[in-house]
């Protein structure tokens, strides 16, 4: 079995489909898949982003949809905010506060794909990187302004570039998308790589954050989600350690850093949130008004405007 690699431009665009106005649906591909050592193949999965929802699904044998919340989702609707990003999101201001974070969470994500792409090649030019980021701001909406985000993206992935150098680092999947059977949750892994940590050659689970703001809580359990996952997927590779990343702010040499969560005392929380989210799911009108059809005033606006479930949804653009 061969390495599987997918461009990062496939992964982005091709897959994506909109549904409705404010519905998309997308067949989640891993960017770097190693099936030599995973010794098994991903199952397919996809992901359905609808007006601030956001659930991942599978087609069972007999092709029904089967739905699962996103990890990131969960963790939202069962766990307090950290009173740190509080008293952040106060400190910029109220809307302003949730409007830079929704743009720092762009960031993270263009740091993601570059970062990718860094350990799929083993080389990046960072000359280039401005010319990558105004059409990825243009996609994004996001103020052109932010161009000047530049020079910090280039002083992360320098950080990243250290990290890969530091610890040797071989990605096993990046991007790898899985499921929970049980506990109906899904979510898509940054990177199975493995690295040198402690002067053992180990395989670990990386989630990468691109805040200087410190990990919290929610990213312990994050990792805790996706080394369940990992281990019903693949029960013959075993995963020693999880950890977060991130970049530090640095002049002269690049930096970052590296939290070893695998002994996290909020991981056990896992199940009971669990429950709680199946609470709230439960609260959940998972319906869309769909508009459609020409209008014909003599017979009424009824026939242009129907509710459909998800389900429905995905049946019909199978």
């Amino acid at each position: 079995m061969a390495n599987k690699t997918h461009s990062i431009k496939e992964v982005i665009t091709s897959m994506t489909k909109e549904i409705t106005q404010d519905t998309t649906i997308e067949k989640m591909v891993p960017i770097f898949f190693d099936a030599e050592s995973l010794m098994a193949q991903p199952e397919p999965l996809y992901r359905l982003d609808s007006t601030g929802h956001r659930y991942y699904y599978r087609f069972d044998k007999e092709g029904e949809p089967v739905f699962y919340t996103s990890v990131t989702t969960l963790i939202k609707n069962t766990l307090p905010t950290s009173p740190f990003l509080i008293k952040w999101l106060i400190a910029q201001g109220g809307d302003n506060g949730h409007i830079e974070a929704m743009e720092r969470a762009c960031y993270g994500t263009f740091l993601h794909i570059q970062c990718a792409q860094l350990l799929i090649d083993g080389k990046y030019d960072l000359d280039k990187l401005q010319s990558k980021l105004i059409p990825y701001l243009a996609s994004e909406n996001m103020p052109p302004e932010r161009i000047k985000w530049t020079e910090e993206l280039k002083k992360d992935i320098l950080a990243f570039a250290q990290f890969i150098i530091d610890r040797k680092v071989k990605p096993l999947a990046i991007e790898i998308c899985l499921y929970h059977p049980d506990d109906g949750y899904a979510g898509a892994i940054d990177l199975v790589c493995g690295l040198d940590f402690n002067k053992k050659r180990i395989r670990a689970i990386i989630d990468l954050k691109s805040g200087r703001k410190g990990f919290y809580e929610s990213h312990e359990v994050q990792l805790g989600a996706y080394r369940e996952m990992f281990n019903i997927h693949f029960p013959n590779v075993k995963i020693d350690k999880i950890f977060n990343w991130s970049p530090k702010a640095w002049k002269k040499s690049p930096t970052y850093n590296l939290q070893d969560q695998t002994d996290s005392k909020n991981i056990p929380k896992l199940p009971f949130l669990v429950e709680l989210s199946k609470i709230e799911s439960d609260k959940r009108d998972d319906t869309v008004t769909v508009v459609s059809g020409n209008i014909d005033i003599t017979k009424g606006i009824d026939i242009n405007i129907s509710e459909k479930t998800f389900i429905e949804l995905v049946k019909e653009n199978k």
